[in-house]
């Protein structure tokens, strides 16, 4: 079925606008979920590194009372001292409990300090302010630790008497133990056992400050997954078995801190961020655990936003096409008459279509190429001829150059049968001078090519000026066969007399020298001018410098000198290519070129 350009604009403008705003939608609420799960993990564990600061911070303190006993090892009277030596007197057990006495009420979470005296067989008891004592031939209610670990924390568990079965007695309340054994110094003798039962009420204000209560859960898990805190107070204590407990308590040995998202089609979706405490002997896990929903509650917001927005801008494009194809195809259609009017022979049709569009632009275009097509042939014929007109030139450009080289030849020739021998050899150095610029086909020669046409032109010089002009030549051997651009040279030794020599009075000395250094072949000219004024010097550098197209085609088009020698410089070689001016050692300007040496006078 053929359809109009006015229905396919139509459903073109449709398909182009409505399909990308869909995928926009969909790419934008995927990428916004990862991002905002991405977010909320960093924002988390972040969360979770203060958490475990501030736990390890609290939980140190313990740490440090429980290593009292070492305090002050060389006096008799200490409690070290009377744990090591088993002392059982009044003054001693005095000692003993103004000890616990002072550990106890340290800090007011630590709910009874038991120690138990290995040597003596004793045990001491101080809770809630009340001192009980007993004999004990080993520590009470699992107070030893295993045989190499000085240090264990105890995760929550019910708290005893230690063997201490005396009253006053107390309900048990939960608590998190602190076990040290007291080693005899030096040696690993254990001469007594500490234990600080503390209640976990930091514990549980830090824990609850890191995770909303009604939307997540927050655990601390000990190395076999008892947990210290959890969401719900009937867990403390008691083994977590859950399948993602093992799997974190596994990732947090392995990786210390990171995160676990649950797996597709699992009873739970959500992320667990986990961070492990390792400070003091510790081997505690802080878990979050995140539900989906929690995660993506900003996404749904996104989404449904985006959605609304999407409704409407499709019931908005749907009219704007309609609209758009209306205006757009309407001047087409006129437009198109014109073509068929042109089409069937009237090529002077007079197209007008009064628009200020692509369209109106398009008819007046349109109007135009007939105007040129009615005087194609005329001008296509004027075109021609100029060719062949420019043709013409270029030949004779060529053959001038030619005859004139050709009769210098003749002249020498005519002066050598006459016995001129001087004449024959200037018009010879001319003549290889001209030969050596009329050889367009070489863009580069080598070093010693470009001299030899440099002392052609000196000797010249010197044929012209006499005993007022000296110059040398030193060409270091290893640069002779290096390509180097044509011309460099010779408009820079033309540059000296034009500068630097006056010819009625002066005397002028010209040293030319090549060396290879550092893989760039260096070519000095120096004279024995007046030299060059520092304003001057960095007046001509500075433009030297400017290596835009526009200084580079002006250089080239001017006349061949010292911009000229650089600006073809840089095209072959690049800005690794320069030109210094420096004065020379005994008065006059050294010019030296820096090229470098390419191999094949290739282009950088």
């Amino acid at each position: 079925m053929k359809r109009s350009i006015r229905t396919k604009l139509a459903v073109f403008l449709l398909i182009s606008i409505a399909v990308p705003m869909l995928a926009s939608i969909i790419i934008t609420n995927l990428r916004t979920s990862n991002i905002v799960t991405e977010g909320a993990v960093r924002q988390n564990a972040k969360l979770l590194i203060q958490g475990k600061i501030n736990m390890a911070n609290y939980l140190d303190q313990f740490n440090q009372i429980s290593l009292l006993p070492y305090n002050d090892t060389k006096n008799t009277d200490t409690l070290y001292r009377i744990l090591e030596q088993g002392k059982t007197d009044y003054l001693s057990e005095e000692e003993v409990y103004r000890s616990l006495q002072s550990m106890g009420r340290s800090i007011k979470e630590i709910y009874q300090v038991y120690l138990h005296s290995n040597s003596a067989e004793r045990g001491y008891l101080f809770t809630r302010g009340l001192y009980k004592k007993d004999d004990q031939l080993t520590p009470g209610n699992g107070a030893a630790l295993p045989e190499g670990t000085a240090y264990r924390v105890e995760p929550a568990h019910e708290s005893g008497s230690y063997g201490i079965d005396k009253p006053p007695r107390y309900s048990p309340v939960q608590v998190i133990s602190f076990h040290r054994s007291i080693l005899q110094i030096p040696g690993d003798r254990i001469i007594g056992t500490l234990a600080i039962d503390v209640t976990p009420d930091i514990i549980d204000a830090i824990c609850n400050e890191l995770y909303d209560r009604e939307q997540e859960q927050l655990y601390l898990l000990s190395g076999d997954g008892t947990v210290v805190y959890g969401p719900q107070p009937d867990q403390r204590g008691k083994r977590l078995t859950d399948p993602w407990a093992r799997h974190v308590l596994q990732l947090a040995a392995a990786n210390g801190q990171g995160y676990y998202q649950s797996v597709s089609g699992s009873s739970f979706q959500g992320v667990y961020v986990y961070d492990r405490l390792t400070d003091n002997d510790m081997n505690w896990t802080m878990v979050k655990v995140i539900p989906e929903q929690v995660l993506q509650a900003g996404t749904q917001q996104v989404t449904e936003v985006n959605s609304i927005v999407l409704g409407i801008s499709l019931l908005l494009i749907i009219a704007a096409a309609l609209i758009v194809s209306f205006w757009i195809t309407k001047p087409v259609k006129v437009l198109t008459g014109y073509v068929n009017r042109i089409q069937s022979g009237e090529l002077d049709t007079d197209i007008r279509l009064q628009r200020e569009d692509e369209i109106g632009q398009l008819a007046r275009r349109f109007r135009i190429m007939m105007e040129t097509i009615n005087n194609l042939v005329l001008r296509e014929y004027k075109m021609e001829l100029a060719n062949k007109t420019n043709q013409l030139k270029a030949l004779q450009a060529q053959v001038h150059p030619h005859f004139l080289y050709n009769a210098l030849q003749s002249i020498g020739t005519a002066a050598l049968q006459h016995g001129v021998a001087d004449v024959y050899k200037l018009i010879m150095l001319l003549g290889k001078m001209m030969r050596y610029s009329m050889n367009t086909a070489e863009e580069f020669v080598a070093i010693s090519q470009e001299i030899s046409h440099t002392s052609a032109y000196l000797e010249l010089q010197k044929q012209r000026f006499g005993s007022k002009l000296t110059y040398q030549i030193e060409v270091q051997p290893a640069t002779e066969q290096i390509l180097v651009p044509k011309m460099i040279v010779q408009p820079i030794v033309e540059n000296v007399f034009k500068h630097a020599f006056d010819p009625i009075g002066g005397e002028l000395a010209v040293d030319i020298e090549t060396e290879l250094q550092d893989g760039f072949v260096r070519i000095r000219i120096i004279d024995n001018g007046p030299g060059m004024s520092p304003d001057k010097r960095e007046q001509i550098e500075a433009r030297l410098s400017r290596q835009s197209d526009a200084f580079l085609t002006a250089a080239i088009s001017d006349h061949i000198g010292l911009a000229n020698v650089y600006a073809r410089m840089l095209l072959y070689f690049g800005d690794r290519a320069g030109i210094t001016l420096e004065p020379g050692e005994a008065g006059g300007l050294t010019v030296t070129l820096h090229i470098p040496h390419v191999t094949g006078g290739e282009r950088l």
